[in-house]
């Protein structure tokens, strides 16, 4: 999918969330035939959104190639609570709520858990909450996020950090949604915003953060295509993400991260994990954090996805 058609399908959708679900408390969605179905015998999996907070349109493709196999319920925010002022500020409160949401739709049994972005965070509260309650809880899935504020492993003034960069190029080239599509405003928009971070960077400031203070999202990613509600929710979960303190998780973690990094800022997910989760297993995926999750990219992943949460349930029980 090129970035134009990213952008096309993203406004469309995000049009739609606007009109027909504003009013939705709704937490979790079923995304896929056989989540709608509902079927018990077909195992389940939880996915929590990324930082749009809507969940349906990050994982259709994903539900498709796990369909008959693997019912994909997407956890979102829902769209009414994204008019208050606060909702979306806190890591811990989200996932107090999205955990109370999956417990009510299945209160027994095995929970296989995992969220796409700022939602592998949210993902890891409620795995530890649920933990704590005695739930029993396959590998935790992190598809291309983790936890902010764990201290970053490789700083921007280490030559190793520009050598990552320097290897990176290739794959940028290849497969950016941004150089596939074209697009002459998107590489401008992308470079003035890439020379913007750097220059931060220099001043000692993280990325995203504000000179002035506190944190937003504005300068990463093109607001304009969402709803005014949901710029400030996702403005908001941003600023939560970095001042959440993620409580040691002692399970199983599979981590897919995307190959290609941004063009001058290193993610460093599968170093957060490991550093904080030894035990983290690390799946690179060609592609970038968006491609990864579009064609041709998703198949590897869905399929090394739905066998893990098939031997997960293939006869065990909490």
């Amino acid at each position: 999918m090129t970035a134009a058609a990213s952008s096309n399908l993203l406004r469309n959708s995000s049009a739609l969330f606007a009109r027909a679900l504003r009013k939705s408390e709704r937490v979790v969605v079923p995304i896929n035939d056989c989540a709608l179905a509902n079927d018990p015998k077909v195992p389940a999996f939880f996915c929590v959104h990324s930082i749009s907070g809507a969940a349906g349109t990050d994982f259709l493709n994903l539900a498709k190639r796990l369909e008959p196999y693997v019912r994909l319920y997407g956890i979102q925010a829902p769209p009414k609570f994204m008019q208050t002022n606060d909702f979306g500020a806190s890591i811990e409160a989200l996932s107090d709520m999205y955990a109370n949401a999956v417990v009510e739709l299945q209160p027994s049994g095995p929970l296989m858990l995992g969220g796409y972005c700022v939602g592998a965070i949210i993902a890891l509260d409620m795995a530890n909450k649920l933990r704590a309650a005695g739930r029993t809880l396959g590998p935790l899935v992190a598809i291309d996020g983790a936890p902010e504020n764990v201290g970053m492993l490789l700083r921007r003034r280490h030559p190793r950090y520009w050598l990552a960069l320097a290897q990176n190029l290739r794959g940028w080239l290849n497969h950016s949604d941004l150089m596939r599509s074209r697009s002459l405003h998107s590489l401008a928009w992308s470079i003035s915003n890439n020379a913007f971070a750097l220059g931060k960077g220099a001043l000692g400031l993280k990325r995203g953060q504000k000179l002035g203070g506190g944190y937003a999202i504005n300068g990463l990613m093109d607001l304009t295509l969402y709803p005014p509600a949901q710029r400030e929710f996702i403005n908001r979960l941003y600023a939560a993400l970095f001042n959440y303190v993620p409580t040691p998780y002692v399970g199983d973690v599979v981590v897919y991260e995307a190959k290609v990094t941004p063009l001058l800022y290193l993610p460093q997910v599968a170093n957060i994990w490991r550093s904080y989760a030894p035990q983290s297993e690390i799946i690179r995926v060609v592609g970038t954090h968006i491609g990864m999750m579009h064609e041709p990219y998703v198949d590897a992943m869905a399929r090394d996805m739905c066998n893990r949460i098939l031997q997960l349930f293939s006869g065990k029980t909490d």
